[in-house]
C-alpha cells in the first residue's frame, strides 16, 4: 500500500528571547493510505505541532511534509486553502461549530464552498447526519446539543466530502469514557467504510487504541512506534519489518 503522507527531517524551532525551543527536532515518518495513525504524547511533546505541519497551519523551520506527492510546506495560503478543500477534513477537540447555525447548516458548509446547490448539499448533509445518529437533531443549534452530539456534527462535517485524509486534534478530549468509545467507533468505522487515512492526536489511551500504529512523541522526537497486529494484517506486511 502506498504512503499518502511522507515526513522527512521535520524541525520547528521557536525563539523565546535568546533561547531556542525545539518543538520538533527531526521527525521522519511515513503514513500509509488507509491507515489510522495516532500521534501520542503528553502536553508539550510536539504532537499537535506535528499535526499543524501536516495541515499546513504552520511552516517548518526545516524539513518537508509531502502529501500525495505535494510539498505542503512550499504552498502559499491560497494554494493551501485549495489543497485542504480537496483532500483534508478536520475534527477538533472544541468542535468548532458555528453557534448560530443548525447541525444541518454546519455540515453543509464544506459543500457550499465547493459550489454544491442548496438541494444537493442538504441531501449529502442529511445523509451524513443520519450516519452519525443525529437524524433527529438536524435543526438543533450547538447550544441545544450535548458535547457528544456536537462532536458527531463535527465528524459529519469532516466526512461529508469524503476527503482522503482526516486530521483529528484531540477529538475526544472533552468527552467522557463512554462517549469517547462511541466517537472513536464512529470515526474508525467511517474511515474504514470510505478508505480514508486518519492522523489522530491524542493523550488518551482509549482513543489511541483504535489506531493501527501509535507514534509516541516526546520532546519533539519520535520516542518509539507501537505497531498493532491489525496494521500488519491490513497492509499485508511482515512483523519483522520496520515501519518508522
Amino acid at each position: 500500500m502506498e504512503n499518502i503522507i511522507s515526513i522527512r527531517g521535520l524541525k520547528k524551532v521557536y525563539r523565546m528571547g535568546q533561547e531556542k525551543v525545539f518543538a520538533l527536532n527531526g521527525i521522519d515518518l511515513d503514513i500509509k493510505k488507509g491507515e489510522i495513525c495516532c500521534l501520542y504524547g503528553t502536553s508539550g511533546s510536539g504532537k499537535s505541532t506535528l499535526l499543524n505541519m501536516v495541515a499546513g497551519l504552520e511552516k517548518p523551520t526545516r524539513g518537508s511534509v509531502v502529501i500525495k506527492g505535494i510539498h505542503v510546506e512550499k504552498l502559499n495560503e491560497k494554494q493551501l486553502a485549495k489543497f485542504r478543500q480537496k483532500y483534508v477534513g478536520f475534527i477538533f477537540q472544541s468542535y468548532n461549530l458555528l453557534p448560530n447555525l443548525t447541525a444541518l447548516e454546519n455540515v453543509t458548509l464544506p459543500l457550499m464552498f465547493k459550489g454544491y446547490s442548496r438541494k444537493a448539499r442538504n441531501k449529502e448533509a442529511i445523509k451524513m447526519l443520519k450516519a452519525v445518529g443525529l437524524e433527529n437533531r438536524l435543526n438543533h443549534k450547538p447550544n441545544q446539543m450535548s458535547g457528544g452530539q456536537q462532536q458527531r456534527v463535527s465528524i459529519a462535517r469532516a466526512f461529508v466530502e469524503k476527503p482522503e485524509i482526516i486530521l483529528a486534534d484531540e477529538p475526544t478530549g472533552n468527552l467522557d469514557s463512554k462517549t469517547t468509545i462511541e466517537i472513536m467507533e464512529l470515526i474508525s468505522g467511517m474511515a474504514e467504510q470510505y478508505g480514508q487515512t486518519i492522523l489522530l492526536v491524542s493523550h488518551d489511551n482509549e482513543a489511541a487504541a483504535y489506531a493501527d500504529r501509535i507514534i509516541h512523541i516526546r520532546d519533539g522526537l519520535i520516542e518509539r512506534i507501537e505497531v498493532k497486529d491489525k496494521y500488519y494484517k491490513k497492509f499485508g506486511l511482515k512483523e519483522s519489518a520496520s515501519y518508522a
